[in-house]
């Protein structure tokens, strides 16, 4: 699983996804494991309004479990994340847009939003202390910083 918006001007049969990794400059041989994307399925991305920012990808071939490489569990699909519960949000993403690749990743600690602070349909997430999150930044209705996604 992955952020559409990150292949939103890419061709799928370029990218490589890259599991296992910690240093995105070096090699890594024992824990990185790399494969090709065989399909992707999008649920409805829509760039404009920054809707369903999801894509999955099945990887040309099965990777390996190992102390590197673990499997996530994630909600039943149609359940609900109740709102204060504490995600964690981690990636090798850029820090702006157009900005270059972090060599290592960035973790940060997100509490999901109650509905009505976000756009309908939508689980939002944020650190209200301070200006982080996975992507666009929002202003809630109480002023507070959160993050919609």
């Amino acid at each position: 699983m992955s952020a559409a918006s990150c292949f939103r001007n890419q061709n799928p049969g370029t990218v490589n996804v890259v599991l296992g990794a910690y240093d995105l400059r070096r090699r890594e041989r024992r824990s990185r494991q790399t494969f090709s994307i065989s399909s992707m399925s999008e649920n409805g991305y829509d760039p404009q309004q920054n809707l369903n920012d999801l894509v999955l990808l099945q990887l040309d071939r099965e990777a390996n479990l190992t102390s590197s490489v673990a499997i996530l569990a994630l909600p039943l699909q149609n359940k609900t994340v109740e709102a204060g519960t504490r995600c964690q949000v981690a990636g090798w993403g850029t820090r702006r847009s157009g900005g270059r690749l972090s060599r290592f990743p960035r973790f940060v600690n997100v509490t999901v939003i109650p509905e009505d602070r976000c756009r309908p349909n939508n689980v939002c997430t944020g650190v209200l202390a301070r200006r982080a999150g996975i992507c666009n930044v929002s202003a809630p209705r109480d002023g507070r910083r959160g993050l919609e996604r």
